[in-house]
């Protein structure tokens, strides 16, 4: 059976294109879903069970796919022309919110699990060749711009007017913006993500010192943040008064082991109940469009270097593996731009007439 592709399989630092031309365990008629399984318990060492949830998801992208085409669920439909067909089709697909297709990020997020797992095939030789590499752009589609989204502080602002706002408030109302308060201000003071912040327990937060320890961080690394005396103040409250109103149970009642952060009903708050609580408090403070806790962690990133905090110290907070993921997260704001600007300009070296004969 012909695997047709372009240039050379993608391979390992170190290892040779022949290490991988020859599949001595393909076997065309092997069951993807059983596949699956091995790649993932193979992978389980190196993916936390968020990553492995995220796999499972993207996956049933392509083998619902592969169904809807009457392909069989097996090694042997994992071809390039299929592989081509397949990303044609998350090209065409329409967004679920808003209008128009899937960018190309989107593409490459659900095509990636398939790449990932067509490479570790190649790795346990039962696959021959990597139909998505080689060539000068491969099958996988180009990558334009991407334009962050980096909050500010009037966006800061407008969630904490937000959550401030009176009309219409009800006790449970009040509850809830009293809670988004809290939400708002760890993701500023920390920039913690926002799964770290959902599962957050009431025993991580050390009152005494004013620390919070991060356990259910991405890459399973733990870690612990520094809070404010502002956010501490929050948390106690918080505590006090409106987590035993949301969770029907009294304050003395709760366990360490349980999370901070919960819903009306009393039960964990999930990340997208976390997005459209925050969304809702955007609005009602003046601001248009989503918001997402994201955004607070860039704030919190930026705000650090532009105010002289170590990358090392900012790195170690907002636990990124190396240095140069934390550069994602600094984004410098025009002001900060222009200030920096106006110390290093050459025409700082004139002198103050030569200067105005220039404007």
């Amino acid at each position: 059976m012909a695997y047709p592709h372009d240039g050379s399989p993608n391979l390992r630092p170190g290892a040779t294109p022949d290490m991988h031309v020859v599949a001595p365990y393909f076997d065309p008629d092997r069951q993807l879903d059983e596949l699956f399984a091995e790649f993932l318990d193979g992978s389980a060492s190196i993916i936390n069970d968020r990553t492995e949830s995220n796999y499972r998801y993207d996956w049933t992208q392509f083998t619902g796919w592969l169904e809807a085409s009457d392909l069989p669920l097996t090694l042997g439909s994992v071809t390039k022309p299929n592989l081509v067909a397949f990303i044609a089709h998350l090209q065409r697909r329409p967004k679920k919110k808003g209008t128009g297709t899937l960018s190309s990020h989107s593409v490459h997020h659900y095509a990636r699990v398939v790449r990932t797992f067509i490479r570790w095939c190649v790795g346990e030789g039962l696959y021959p060749v990597d139909p998505l590499a080689g060539g000068r752009r491969g099958v996988m589609p180009r990558l334009g711009p991407r334009l962050l989204k980096v909050a500010k502080k009037t966006d800061l602002e407008r969630l904490l007017d937000g959550c401030d706002s009176t009309k219409g408030r009800t006790r449970v109302e009040q509850a809830l913006r009293d809670r988004d308060r809290l939400i708002i201000a760890l993701g500023a003071d920390t920039g913690m993500r926002t799964g770290e912040l959902c599962e957050l327990q009431v025993g991580e937060i050390d009152h005494l010192d004013g620390w919070v320890m991060i356990h259910k961080s991405k890459w399973d690394r733990e870690r612990r943040a520094p809070i404010s005396r502002e956010t501490m103040v929050a948390i106690r409250a918080y505590l006090r008064r409106t987590r035993p109103f949301l969770a029907h149970m009294p304050a003395d009642a709760v366990a360490d082991h349980d999370v901070l952060i919960v819903s009306r009903s009393g039960e964990a708050l999930t990340p997208g109940g976390l997005y459209q609580a925050l969304g809702r408090a955007y609005r009602r403070g003046g601001g248009t469009g989503r918001f997402g806790l994201h955004r607070l962690r860039h704030l919190f990133g930026t705000t650090g270097v532009e105010r002289g905090m170590p990358s090392r110290i900012s790195q170690a907070i907002m636990g990124h593996e190396d240095e140069k993921s934390q550069h994602a997260y600094q984004h410098p704001s025009d002001e900060a731009i222009k200030r920096e600007h106006a110390k290093m300009t050459p025409l700082r070296d004139l002198s103050a007439t030569r200067r105005r004969r220039i404007g």
